[in-house]
């Protein structure tokens, strides 16, 4: 049986200041794979490409017909690349699209269960969508035909079909970019010697040479960062990694997500507590910052030193957040982790200062990493209903108060650590859920 593998990103640095030629060198093919992308944002971003993206290889042959990879004078290892990456962000915009159409279903007041149903299943069925897009007949046979049928024949079709296509035009966004800062490389077009890199340029047969801070060789598709003006150059690769077992990790716990404890489990135990601490500490540089250069900017708009200031602290904060996840980990052992489904953010209210602080709250951050670990040790994480899960008792499940960081229950007078009730009540749903998933 195969072992169960994730994907890990390796960066690799280079060694030595790269050589201003060498670099405009590298540079010349990043502007040519951001022109390839914008080309083909341009020509298959649109609705009446839709056909053509899936999988995506009419696409390739039409751009090896365009020529304008001989106009670029792009080596093919790049052009192609270039071509699918841009395809697969196409695909992803698209994706977004769909997202995006579908909490208008959700929301619309005016749509009966009925109008929803069929709206959800022309968005999931690509035949129908693309048909209702590019005004064409419909063609389906067997069992899909019977299932259309079913769901259309109890709504007004041609006014749901105008609705569909009105939310695409306006949530489909054109696509461009103006960053050139790297480019994906395949193996063909690199060799690892001399304890460094060979990298293929635009001339023929002539590769530029980047010595490398380790001695590591790879053969995969790669991806080339540049940082021209300090002379650097980042390479990122993507690796297997086998899943750890642990034949110790078998509890099963509930953590509570703060701003300022970062993790509180069910039985008390806090992990990151000074998470808040270098969070407030960028929180506060940020806000400096941008007022200074509000201030200044007429004078001075230069942000380098402002923004070397910034990444400094969120590698400092990156690093406390993974090191605090590593401890819990180790301490707790888990087998399953339930965790509260955090609310997307919410628009501006009141109060700015709490809304700057919570919009730079990296949640986002610790979610990914929490979820990445997991995956690496084997542990299950799932997500739990979190509405009200902070106002209700983990003892007897009434409604309660919280004040100074305490949580008081109405109802039976209990008192606690208001994280460690969230904690407790998270796990008590999390069960919950698995005892009805076993019932079904």
């Amino acid at each position: 049986m195969p072992k169960e593998t994730i994907c890990k990103t390796v960066h690799q640095y280079n060694k030595e200041p790269v050589l201003q030629e060498t670099m405009q060198k590298l540079q010349e093919i990043a502007l040519d794979y951001c022109k390839v992308k914008n080309y083909v944002y341009q020509r298959y971003g649109g609705i009446k490409s839709l056909p053509k993206i899936y999988p995506g290889y009419t696409v390739q042959n039409e751009m090896t017909a365009s020529g304008l990879r001989i106009q670029l004078g792009l080596p093919s290892v790049y052009f192609y690349l270039a071509v699918f990456d841009a395809l697969g962000d196409i695909k992803n915009q698209w994706t977004q699209t769909k997202k995006r159409i579908q909490k208008c279903i959700k929301e619309n007041s005016e749509f009966t269960p009925q109008d929803r149903h069929y709206l959800r299943f022309v968005l999931k069925m690509s035949a129908c969508f693309e048909s209702i897009l590019l005004e064409e007949e419909l063609h389906l046979q067997g069992e899909w035909k019977g299932k259309y049928d079913a769901v259309s024949s109890e709504v007004d079709v041609r006014k749901l079909n105008q609705y569909l296509c009105r939310q695409v035009r306006r949530h489909l966004k054109k696509m461009h970019t103006d960053t050139a800062d790297g480019f994906s490389i395949s193996e063909k077009a690199y060799r690892y010697k001399d304890h460094g890199i060979y990298i293929a340029t635009k001339e023929n047969r002539k590769r530029v040479f980047i010595p490398l801070t380790d001695n590591n060789h790879y053969k995969k598709q790669l991806y080339i960062i540049l940082h021209p003006e300090t002379g650097n150059l980042e390479i990122r690769v993507p690796v297997e990694r086998a899943v750890k077992r642990h034949e110790d990790y078998k509890r099963t716990i509930g953590l509570a997500v703060g701003i300022r404890n970062m993790f509180v489990t069910d039985t008390g135990n806090v992990y990151g507590e000074t998470y808040g601490e270098y969070q407030s500490e960028l929180t506060e540089y940020v806000k400096q910052g941008l007022g200074s250069y509000r201030k200044h900017r007429k004078y001075n708009s230069g942000r380098k030193k402002y923004q070397a200031g910034k990444d400094r602290l969120e590698a400092r904060l990156h690093t406390y957040i993974n090191g605090e996840i590593n401890r819990m980990l180790a301490a707790e052992k888990p087998k399953v982790i339930y965790v509260p489904r955090l609310p997307q953010s919410s628009k501006a209210g009141i109060n700015k200062k709490i809304n700057h602080s919570i919009g730079l709250w990296q949640r986002g951050y610790v979610r990914n990493r929490l979820s990445q670990k997991c995956r690496e040790h084997s542990i299950e994480l799932i997500e739990v209903f979190a509405k009200g899960i902070s106002t209700e008792c983990s003892s007897c499940g009434q409604r309660g108060e919280r004040q100074d960081g305490v949580f008081t229950c109405l109802g039976c007078g209990m008192r606690m650590y208001e994280k460690q009730n969230t904690a407790r009540n998270v796990l008590k749903r999390g069960r919950s859920l698995k005892e009805e998933g076993f019932k079904d």
